[in-house]
């Protein structure tokens, strides 16, 4: 069957600047155009530009190169400015990098009038910043003749716009930037009238045709449209419904809460009473405790006061017995006073602390001149140093030669200093070599060549610098380390006259001009010993080699770096002796002589010794060297060690730096010593005998006159403090009664006489044997606790109780934690009182009105709906049939919903289902059941269960009216209630149905996909509006149908098999595929485009008509 009704066919598509395409128009076929070409060769390009127009969305990220990719990230800038390469610094590199204009345009042609329109978009790009300007625009007529170019280029947004409006009237062009105004107007009126969610989202789908949706998903989603069915008027009449009877139900709800909270605070009450009482009566028996301890306190001051006078006439009498102890010791000290003995006493201590002072004096000269000693096993010490030394020992040294002997000790000591000084700074000198050295060495070991540091750091910001310029890493090296030498007898020759000029700086040609211009800005007192070679420029020249010359004994891999050898060592001869150096003009010998500008000269060692860097021979022999320096180096540094320690040592000897008086002050109190000792001796032996003759008794008397006295002072000591602890206990007593008075008239201030309380606290107390206040008050402070526990347990109960009442009622602005519970029990008198009688009615009638809505408004709707899709069914079902598609047939099968939801169908498409309002019963609970019929018992409960759908709860949060929303809008769609499915049918002597829902998963390759197709084409049919009558009068749309790698598991048979079903069912189609099989399309298809992307910069398309077919199989 091949429709033939008018159509508007997809006639050309003009690209510039789009992707690796800069010009190009395409001539499709309003048959079956197929795309081939390599996988990357640009079919998705240009079928991605067709999908931006047609969805007019320059987003794309939903759908560009989906076929190749899911995870495809290709952006609108990537296609426009021409993406060909991303750099190791993540940064893109474009075919386009200045300024320019884009344009897609798709010109349509209607197959039976021939008149054309054409539908684009230009896109203006700033490449500095990648933004993007864009216009939308149609126009009548065909594409224009300039391919919307001027001057070789692509026409801006601003120029377009200014062009349509000069040429063509208002009603016959539309540009503007807004996608979504251009997207109605395209699917309303340029492309005939498509659906704005349906049509894109199928054609965005069957690009990939990978079918990522379940079958009967697909046939629901795009076979049996959704039906906009109105319920609000339902909705509103059940909500009105459901609003009575929630208000009734939450009337009586509030009263039950209200109850239960009047209970509790009547539990609350009681336990707080208990708390009351046991709280009064702590309060009593503390009052009491007070009392019976003022009058305890008050007895231990009467008590205190009388130990106190005792106390005191006691010590009265002791002090008369000191008195007259002192008096008697007076006597005795008198009596030895006069013998004498008291006087040679005091002289004696005057005489033993001055002889103390000497010793000190003493001991500080022996001490100095055992440290002068020091001195003798110093060779720098001179004779008379030595002598005068000698002399302060025997401490016969006269104060003239001491201060001889103290300069010459400073001058000494002075020039030793100096000496150490300059030792020091050899040592340190030393060290420092010897440290570079080893360090050098420690490099040298590791594989590295020692360059000087500011040739490293030269090369490391060259390396960044270049980095940042250029977009990619370039390697910047030293010629040292490009070089190597063929024979090692003229190691020493190359290295010799290469000089600095092997530490110049290297880059690739390429890079040669910006390293120069980095160079020149770099820092020039810093890098000025630096140098860059200009290897493009010297390899740019020839330079010629003479024979014997020593540049052939040089090696380099890089060509320019060969060719810098060549230049600089071409023409230096290698000689062997001074008559061989006189033949030429420049010549070396292998030990380094030169022969330049007709002078001979040693070549500088250092450039072939310390600074040889040319190949592995070079670092060998400067190991060797540096080993042999710090072998050197090592043998100074360990004497100048030794004698720094030396010199440390001599610098801690005596120098003599106190003054030469204080010196001669010791010296004069050493020569006292020998009098005072005998002074003090005679001292002695006079006291002695004074002992002997009388004053020993009088000195026994004495000491037990202080022993007696002693023990009278102590007896007084202990009875005075006795009496201060008693004043100090009597005042602590008198302060503690002062602070329990103050306390008990505290308490008896607060304290509020209960006469129910008092009477209960008398009961307590008779029944007790124990007058121990603080006992009882223990006992009652331990009963207090779990009283208050248990008081606490029930507020909080109540406390609770009344939370959630007030949550739940939130229009009650209660407090839930007042101890009263006076506003509850006021509304709970007021809401008891209300007539709820008159809600009750008010239900009934609203209930009524709901069942009214119910019948009308929704059941009549969905059983229509689902009629109507039975007769689309029905229709697209014959359009099949008469489809070749080989062996196989298939039909769309519509049957109830085969899961929960299906238990509704039959409710809603049995006719004998009636619903009579009128008689509703009265009770609450049954006014929804609203069906008397003739299946009641049936459909009742089910009726009852859906209509509850339509309630939202009250006081909904957000997400539960999302879930409320969602189920309405699910139940309100009549596909809810049906199942959709598609069977093939197995011709034979008996037909046979196969159910393929199941059955597609099992089918492998090919065979699984041709129903899929059917599916698919089939929604095009749905979109595009083919299954109408031709009788019917319709503004023809577009029939395009474009598939990428659609049949790849196909065999030829079925690939041809479902070409036929698309050319029967009148679409226009682009088929994509690659080249490998061509073979199972060309036979079929309309016209062919091969693609070519050979150097991945430039996309080259080929068209082919039918006739040219057998010239495409021979290219292939």
């Amino acid at each position: 069957m091949e429709t033939k009704q008018p159509f508007k066919a997809l006639s050309k598509i003009c690209l510039n600047n789009w992707h690796y395409i800069d010009r190009k128009i395409l001539t499709l076929n309003e048959g079956i155009n197929f795309f081939t070409g390599h996988s990357g060769s640009g079919k998705s390009t240009v079928i991605d530009a067709l999908q931006i127009v047609l969805y007019a969305n320059t987003d794309g990220r939903g759908f560009f190169n989906k076929a190749a990719a899911d995870d495809s990230d290709r952006t609108l800038i990537e296609y426009l400015r021409g993406m060909v390469n991303i750099s190791e610094n993540n940064e893109s590199q474009y075919l386009r990098n200045h300024n320019f204009s884009s344009t897609i345009v798709l010109e349509l042609e209607q197959t039976n009038t021939h008149e054309k329109q054409c539908v684009g978009v230009v896109f203006d790009v700033e490449t500095a910043t990648n933004e993007i300007g864009r216009l939308f625009f149609w126009h009548t007529g065909g594409l224009l003749e300039n391919g919307y170019r001027a001057d070789k280029r692509c026409l801006t947004t601003g120029e377009i716009r200014e062009y349509l409006q000069r040429v063509f009237p208002p009603e016959q062009h539309y540009c503007g930037p807004s996608n979504e105004r251009f997207r109605r107007q395209l699917y309303d009126i340029y492309l005939g009238g498509l659906d704005m969610e349906k049509f894109p989202r199928l054609f965005k789908r069957a690009i990939p045709f990978r079918m990522n949706i379940k079958l009967e998903d697909f046939v629901k989603e795009y076979i049996c449209m959704e039906q906009d069915i109105h319920i609000e008027d339902l909705q509103e009449s059940v909500m009105q419904y459901g609003r009575m009877r929630n208000k009734i139900e939450e009337t009586l709800e509030e009263i039950r809460r209200l109850k239960e909270i009047r209970e509790s605070y009547g539990q609350y009450r009681e336990r707080r009473r208990e708390a009351e009482s046991c709280t009064y009566q702590i309060d009593k028996l503390e009052m009491l405790l007070l009392r019976a301890k003022i009058q305890e306190l008050s007895d231990k001051i009467g008590g205190r006061e009388e130990e106190i006078s005792r106390q005191e006439t006691m010590q009265r009498r002791r002090e008369e017995d000191a008195a007259r102890i002192q008096k008697e010791y007076e006597d005795v000290l008198l009596r030895i006073s006069n013998s004498g003995y008291s006087g040679l006493e005091t002289e004696l201590l005057s005489v033993n602390e001055a002889l103390e002072r000497l010793s000190s004096s003493k001991v500080k000269w022996e001490q100095t001149a055992g440290r002068l000693k020091d001195w003798t096993g110093c060779d720098a010490a001179p004779n008379q140093v030595l002598w005068d030394i000698e002399k302060f020992g025997k401490g016969s040294i006269t104060e003239g030669e001491l201060e001889r002997l103290k300069e010459s000790l400073a001058a000494l000591r002075e020039e030793l200093e100096e000496e150490r000084r300059e030792t020091d700074s050899r040592l340190r000198k030393i060290k420092k070599e010897e440290h570079e050295a080893r360090e050098e060495l420690k490099e040298l070991r590791q594989g590295r060549k020692a360059y000087p540091k500011e040739l490293e750091e030269a090369r490391y910001e060259l390396r960044n610098r270049l980095h940042e310029r250029c977009g990619k890493f370039v390697n910047v090296q030293i010629l040292a380390d490009l070089l190597d030498i063929r024979d090692e007898r003229w190691h020493n020759a190359v290295e010799g006259y290469l000089g600095n000029n092997k530490l110049l700086l290297v880059v690739e040609p390429q890079y040669a001009k910006a390293a120069m211009d980095i160079y020149q800005e770099m820092d020039k007192k810093k890098f000025f010993r630096a140098a860059v070679l200009d290897t493009e420029k010297v390899l740019e020249e020839e330079h010629s080699v003479r024979p014997g010359a020593l540049a052939g004994e040089v090696t380099a891999r890089e060509a320019h770096v060969k060719a810098y050898i060549d230049f600089f060592l071409g023409n230096v001869m290698k000689c062997e002796s001074v008559e061989e150096l006189r033949r030429c003009r420049v010549g070396v010998t292998p030990d380094c002589v030169l022969y330049h500008s007709y002078r001979l000269q040693h070549m500088n060692p250092e450039n072939y010794t310390r600074r040889a860097y040319i190949g592995e021979t070079s670092m060998r022999q400067r190991i060797r060297q540096l080993e042999e320096k710090c072998r050197t180096l090592q043998e100074e540094r360990m004497p100048l060690q030794e004698m720094l320690e030396q010199f440390r040592k001599i610098g801690q000897f005596e120098g003599l730096l106190q003054p030469v008086s204080e010196y001669m002050e010791w010296l004069d109190d050493v020569g006292k010593i020998p009098g005072k000792e005998r002074q003090k001796k005679q001292l002695t032996e006079k006291m002695r005998t004074l002992r002997e003759e009388s004053v020993s008794a009088w000195e026994a008397e004495k000491l037990e006159l202080m022993r007696r006295q002693e023990e009278k002072k102590m007896q007084i000591r202990t009875a005075q403090e006795e009496i201060w602890k008693n004043k100090e206990f009597i005042s602590k007593c008198k302060s503690d009664s002062m602070e329990m008075h103050a306390q008990l008239a505290d308490r008896e201030r607060y304290f509020k006489e209960d006469a129910e309380l008092e009477a209960l606290f008398a009961q307590f107390m008779e029944g007790r044997r124990s007058v121990n206040y603080d006992y009882l008050r223990r006992q009652r402070l331990g009963d207090r606790t779990p009283l208050e526990e248990k008081k606490e347990r029930a507020y909080q109960e109540l406390v609770d109780i009344r939370s959630s009442y007030t949550q739940r009622y939130p229009n009650r602005t209660f407090s839930a934690s007042i101890k009263d519970n006076g506003p509850y029990d006021r509304l709970l008198e007021s809401l008891e009182c209300d007539d709820l009688e008159g809600y009750k009615e008010a239900a009934r009638e609203q209930a009524r009105s709901a069942v009214e809505h119910f019948k009308d408004d929704f059941i009549f709707k969905i059983r229509s709906a689902i009629r109507e899709a039975y007769q689309r069914k029905d229709e697209l079902n014959r359009i099949i049939s008469r489809l070749d598609f080989g062996k196989d047939k298939y039909q769309f099968v519509i049957t109830k919903n085969k899961g929960p939801d299906g238990k509704y169908y039959r409710m809603f498409m049995d006719d004998s289902l009636k619903i009579n309002p009128s008689q509703l019963t009265h009770a609450m609970e049954n006014q929804l059941n609203m069906f008397t019929m003739e299946h009641e018992d049936q459909y009742g409960d089910m009726m009852n269960e859906l209509i509850n759908i339509f309630i939202p709860p009250e006081n909904a949060t957000r997400e539960e009216l999302e879930e409320a929303k969602k189920n309405m809008d699910k139940y309100a769609d009549y596909r809810t209630y049906l199942s959709f499915d598609m069977q093939q049918i197995v011709q034979g002597e008996k037909d046979m149905t196969i159910g393929l829902s199941k059955m597609i998963k099992k089918n492998s390759g090919g065979e699984g996909q041709n129903p899929l197709y059917v599916a698919l084409l089939a929604s095009f049919a749905q979109v595009y509006r083919i299954n109408l009558s031709p009788k019917i009068h319709r503004n023809p749309t577009i029939r395009l149908v474009v598939l990428d790698e659609a049949f790849s598991k196909m065999d030829a048979e079925k690939v041809a098999s479902c070409i036929s079903l698309i050319r029967g069912l009148g679409f226009q189609a682009i088929i994509s595929a690659t080249n490998d099989k061509i073979q199972n399309y060309l036979e079929n298809v309309d016209k062919t485009f091969v693609y070519a992307n050979p150097n991945k910069k430039h996309i080259s398309i080929q068209e082919f008509e039918r006739t040219e077919f057998g010239e495409l199989v021979e290219e292939e």
